[in-house]
């Protein structure tokens, strides 16, 4: 019982529930932690300081948050954020407080873990929604908390939806015979951030084993993740996708005609910019196809 009494979740973490970047919670939990401070009351039952360190060595801030400090932020919440972050805490302390409450029986019994057959989708390494579920040993729907953040997580270089003409390629591709109309499979990026973001050790080689020489490669014929320009374009739609989700709160609450045309010229504004990001994309993406096909064609030229 005192082990599922100091249980905490990693600031990181709840920062993704909250819809939030992780330096304004921290910044929130500041002005917290000092009210808390000064009235005396105990601020480790809420909110615990520690650090981390980033890819890049530097270490960072960061706190362990109990079960009450997540109580206490829910509390500064409202409408359908607040629903979901108090849903997803809850089901996160579920989650540790039933590992801890394992008997000893169990506990004392060797289990395997789970090792999922790793997938492919148009030559890039991916693990499936369900796979990461598996191997986190969560729900299926706590992978789905990271996934629909689109500040967290970039569609088509951390994750592919696939469905249609897409999905078919993926089961001719891996050999799979199943048929389900849609199937959110995760990279090696994606499955880092879930992973930091859970407080969890990633290892690369356990869950994408590099392939042995003698073992015929997949081609990748656009490393989208590390084009530079491609990923800059994308980083710059999905900020205008976020202003627009905030105009369109705005539009949606404003109760006079002056600003209602007011914020539909905004609208406006921002979807032919949206358009025009996307096109921008497509060009990029485009581009780098014909430049592989060139150089492939010039390749085999040179060879003969």
């Amino acid at each position: 019982m005192n082990n599922i009494n100091h249980l905490t979740l990693d600031s990181r973490e709840v920062a993704v529930m909250l819809e939030k970047e992780h330096n304004h919670l921290l910044r929130d939990i500041s002005v917290y932690a000092k009210y808390l401070t000064e009235t005396k009351i105990g601020l480790s039952d809420f909110f615990q300081e520690s650090t981390y360190k980033d890819i890049t060595g530097r270490t960072l801030k960061k706190y362990q948050i109990t079960k009450k400090g997540c109580e206490f932020l829910a509390h500064k919440q409202t409408g359908r954020k607040g629903s979901s972050f108090t849903a997803s805490y809850i089901n996160r302390f579920h989650e540790m407080e039933a590992q801890l409450s394992k008997k000893p029986l169990q506990q004392t019994l060797i289990e395997e873990p789970y090792k999922p057959t790793l997938k492919y989708w148009k030559g890039v390494p991916v693990l499936t929604k369900l796979d990461v579920a598996m191997i986190l040993n969560v729900d299926a729907s706590s992978i789905q908390n990271y996934i629909r953040r689109p500040w967290f997580m970039t569609e088509n270089v951390d994750f592919y939806f696939l469905r249609g003409h897409d999905l078919f390629e993926y089961r001719r591709e891996n050999k799979i015979k199943s048929t389900i109309a849609a199937l959110i499979v995760l990279t090696e990026s994606g499955v880092r951030k879930i992973y930091e973001a859970r407080n969890r050790k990633f290892t690369p080689a356990e869950l994408f084993p590099v392939k042995s020489s003698c073992e015929p490669q997949r081609p990748m014929l656009v490393n989208a993740p590390m084009n530079i320009e491609l990923q800059k374009k994308i980083k710059d739609l999905e900020g205008k996708l976020i202003a627009l989700h905030e105009v369109l709160n705005l539009y949606n609450r404003c109760n006079t005609s002056e600003k209602s045309r007011c914020f539909a010229n905004t609208l406006n504004e921002l979807g032919l910019q949206i358009f025009s990001n996307i096109r921008a994309i497509s060009d990029v993406k485009l581009t780098s196809y014909d430049n592989y096909e060139i150089g492939f064609r010039l390749g085999n030229m040179i060879t003969r």
